[in-house]
């Protein structure tokens, strides 16, 4: 279970029913967040025994974020208002946008890819770099979600394909404004089981310390903050989950990837069985939602959303 470079930090192996629902904190109160659910399940609480497979997708928020929080997925909105249980807010903007001022969280950020980007916060984000004012142990500013599929599969995609799939996001990670210490994202792939409904949570987990970005692989949220920044240069970075048929197990490699100036892997956490322990791909589905379940940082930056089918180690280039 070692780690593919020596630079990455520890793995967390939970068990799969984790990486649940925002906590109340003792100082104020505030409604539970749950996880995103697919159309059947939010609507009827149950899964139809109909085949959902796996659709493959590019989405470059250019003037839009089709996938993020779907009208009639049943599920809260993503307004930003912890009070009723909402996500957090996604905007597509202009490359440049400045992000609420010279001190904020990556202000001016340039576009990955055309002249656009999406921008998301977390519930309760302070502006002007002030991170979550929740502490980072607690899953506290919960991020806006998407759902994968569509129509009546919409986050029921319950077939693991022949050859697995990729799952690809980038954010933009930008140490010389982030803060304070222990401010963290967790960028987080739900699979699904064989029945279309929640199976695991599958988190990267890029958290700051002081010096730069650590970055953890596991199945809870809040991840872990624990080991060396490996990340200390402001850039886009490819999150990478790629699941695999490994012998008829189903199989995931979670990776990082500088962008600039050339595609380099910063973090990997090897080809691991999904869970902790191989089972068989038959009891596993297609991807349930994205979510950044913890997102501390006022207008993160966010770009290049993928789902391929196949193997795609280094994900989805647009």
């Amino acid at each position: 279970m070692a780690l593919g470079l020596a630079a990455a930090t520890a793995l967390t192996l939970l068990a799969g029913t984790s990486g649940a629902a925002v906590t109340a904190s003792t100082h104020r109160t505030v409604a539970t967040v749950v996880r995103p659910s697919g159309r059947h399940v939010a609507r009827h609480g149950v899964s139809p025994q109909i085949s959902y497979p796996v659709t493959g997708f590019s989405e470059e928020f250019q003037g839009n974020t089709n996938h993020f929080c779907p009208a009639g997925s049943g599920n809260a909105p993503c307004d930003g208002n912890p009070n009723n249980g909402d996500y957090g807010t996604i905007d597509s903007v202009l490359s440049g946008f400045n992000n609420g001022g010279y001190d904020n969280y990556a202000p001016e950020t340039p576009s990955l890819y055309k002249n656009r980007l999406a921008v998301v916060s977390g519930d309760e984000d302070g502006n002007q770099g002030a991170g979550c004012p929740q502490p980072a142990t607690v899953e506290w500013c919960t991020g806006p979600y998407a759902l994968f599929g569509s129509g009546a599969g919409l986050g029921m995609e319950n077939v693991f394909p022949t050859g697995g799939f990729a799952v690809t996001d980038d954010l933009y990670l930008s140490p010389s404004t982030a803060g304070p210490v222990g401010s963290l994202v967790d960028d987080d792939v739900e699979l699904n089981n064989n029945s279309g409904t929640y199976g695991i949570d599958n988190i990267i987990t890029a958290c700051y310390e002081s010096g730069g970005f650590v970055i953890n692989f596991g199945h809870n949220s809040p991840g872990s903050c624990s080991g060396t920044p490996v990340i200390t240069t402001d850039g886009w970075y490819r999150f990478v989950f790629d699941f695999s048929d490994t012998a008829g197990d189903a199989y995931l490699t979670e990776s990082v990837y500088s962008e600039q100036p050339s595609l380099s892997q910063v973090a990997t956490s090897g080809a691991l069985p999904v869970g902790g322990t191989p089972a068989s791909v038959s009891t596993w589905g297609g991807p349930g939602y994205f979510w950044l379940p913890t997102e501390d940082f006022s207008g993160l930056p966010l770009a290049n959303f993928a789902v391929q089918i196949g193997q795609h180690p280094t994900g989805y280039t647009p």
